[in-house]
This record gives structure tokens, sequence and C-alpha cells, in this order.
């Protein structure tokens, strides 16, 4: 069983009377939701030892797996939207995906042609003729201050100018907090808008609102770190149509074309430096992670939330850790640092895989 520490658990209760802790999202669901449909393929020794494995050799709080697009598995908090963490980005490349298709938007257009600066930091005329796609795949060479940069992605960031446009891989929140921002500056409508119409609405997310992506400003850049919350259960549906190619029954979601494209690695661990501090991952491709080596897909977020497709099998695992959804919280979560790394996503995965 999961321990709580009981000192950090007083000083949570403390926190309780002395600061604001409602919850960062209202907590609501879904107009649209739609239930999923079940598949016995576990049995029930199989969900047993699951529920084992994961309270007594993970600190996640919630696990659904799909075949398909059907539940075989389900554990914990299924229904609470937490902060997805940098699995948003994998959430925005289907958006771009939808938007093309659309005739919204030119994944080769450059930041010039769509009129894309940084007020506080302005870009270079260079740095300009990144395209989307660049973007997309975290080549820009544009390495300016971001929101949300851990520090090691600011020890790996190259020198400003360092490498051009399209040159060089490195994982940029700069890239991943523009590109939202361009959506919206395109459609006239929020990222919440666009993930619920698009995506929320047509698979039938249960727990998804428009109100579920927040912003976190800072002033060294003139573009905010776009939050998404989102349940297991809504996470697992969204990784479902990398499965089918793009499909919610009869309804093509994200367009075929885009699901094949946008999982192909550009970036190999071979000769892409900033690659070889991410040893889980072989390659990345539009804003997915991939595992060359296992032949899956993840949207991989930092603190412990992971959404691993695994085409051959049908398979859709998605593990998620609560790492705050008041101010409360948020502190509780940071004192316990209860980090979850990739290997102990791929444990839960590989378990559900050898039991199929």
């Amino acid at each position: 069983m999961k321990t709580k520490n009981y000192i950090l658990a007083l000083f949570l209760l403390f926190l309780n009377g002395c600061i604001k802790v409602d919850p960062f999202i209202n907590l609501q669901m879904s107009p649209n939701a739609t239930a999923l449909e079940r598949l016995d393929l576990l049995s029930i020794e199989n969900k047993a030892e699951l529920k084992n494995l994961i309270e007594d050799h993970t600190y996640f709080d919630a696990c659904v797996a799909l075949s398909g697009n059907k539940v075989i598995y389900e554990y914990g908090d299924k229904n609470v939207p937490y902060n997805c963490a940098s699995v948003r980005k994998s959430i925005f490349s289907a958006l771009y995906g939808i938007a093309e298709n659309k005739g919204l938007i030119d994944t080769d257009a450059t930041l010039a042609e769509i009129g894309i600066d940084d007020k506080v930091n302005p870009l270079t005329e260079t740095e300009k003729m990144a395209t989307i796609r660049n973007l997309l795949t975290a080549r820009s060479g544009i390495y300016l201050p971001a929101v949300g940069e851990s520090e090691g992605m600011k020890r790996r960031k190259p020198s400003r100018g360092q490498y051009l446009p399209g040159e060089h891989f490195y994982y940029n929140n700069w890239d991943f907090n523009v590109l939202p921002i361009i959506l919206e500056k395109i459609t006239g409508k929020t990222t919440g808008d666009l993930i619920y119409e698009w995506i929320a609405v047509p698979t039938g997310m249960r727990d998804f609102v428009p109100a579920n992506v927040t912003y976190q400003y800072s002033d060294d850049t003139e573009y905010p770190q776009t939050r998404v919350y989102i349940s297991a259960e809504d996470l697992a549906r969204f990784g479902s149509l990398y499965l089918t190619e793009g499909r919610w029954n009869e309804i093509q979601v994200i367009p075929s074309d885009w699901i094949e494209q946008s999982v192909l690695a550009v970036s190999h661990e071979s000769h892409d430096a900033d690659l070889l501090e991410h040893p889980f991952m072989e390659g990345y491709a539009y804003l997915w992670w991939v595992d060359e080596d296992e032949n899956t897909l993840w949207a991989d977020g930092a603190g412990g939330h992971f959404c691993i497709i695994d085409k051959s099998e049908n398979l859709v695992v998605v593990v998620r850790n609560n790492t705050g959804m008041s101010s409360a919280g948020y502190l509780f979560y940071n004192a316990q640092n209860p980090y979850e790394p990739n290997e102990k996503g791929d444990l839960v995965y590989k378990a559900i895989k050898t039991k199929l």
C-alpha cells in the first residue's frame, strides 16, 4: 500500500486553514459525455495483480487501458482531470493535424509569414524563418526563455543563434508554448474550445470541458505555458485515435495522413545529442516520443503522466499521478516529490500487455 507521510499530511491540513485551496479548475462532467464500452480480456485475478502492482510499486493514482476504444482495465481516480504536464504537447500535435486538414494552417509556413514574434525578446530575421513544422518537431533554432522550463532544459539549451531552424533537435518549451497560441490567433478560439470541439465531443470525453485549459504567464516571454487538465479515461480516448488512423467509430477525428506522418521520428538518438539525455526514448516525432526498441509511442509528462500507444497490440495504457489539484495539493505533491519516471509507466504497460 502507498504510505502517507504523517507530518506532511498535517502540513496540508494546516494549509487548508491558511490559504485558498479551491481546485485550479471546475470539476464537472461534459454534457456531451458518452460511456465507454468494455471488453473482458483480463481475468479477475489479472486485475487484482495489476492493482497490487500499482499500489505496491508505484505512486500512480489512476490507470486506464483500452483495447481499441474499449476498456479492459481501470484503476483509481480515472475521471479526475489532472494537469497532464507535457502530455499536452501530443494533444497540440493532433490539433495541428485537424487545423491543416481544415485549411486553416500550412505547417510549412514560417513565423514571419504568419506574423509571429516575441514582444519581450524580439526574434531575429533568421529565427522568423522557422516553420510551424520546425516547432512541431522541436527543431526551431529559437532559444529564448520560456515558461515551464526544467533545470535540465535550461542547462541543455544552445546559445542563441547557435543553430539554424531545422538544424538541431532541442526539447524546447518556447516552441511548445507558442504552438497553441498560434492556433488561437488563427481560429479565434481558445485552446480549450479547440480541444473540446475537435476532439472531446467527437470521442464523447466524459470529463473534459473548455475551462480545463489554463495559462501560466511570465515576464520573460510573451507566450504563456498552456496547461491542460484531462482525466485518465479521456486521455485514453485520445490515445485510441492513434490505433484507428484517427477514427472514433465512424467519425474521422484526426486525419489519417496526419496520424501516419506525425508519429514518425524526425530526430534520432544516434545523431541528436539532446536525445541522449532522454535515454528511455530513441526518437522524437511531431510532439510524440518514440520508443523504437519497443515500437511504442509515448506522450510523456513530468511527475508521472504517460499515454503509451502500442499499435501492434491494439493497446493504449494511460497512467497518471496527481501532481496537485489546488494550491495546497500542489505544495503537498512537491513536498513529497513522488516523481514517477518512464520506467514505472513502462512497468505498468508491460504488465498489462503480458496479461492479454
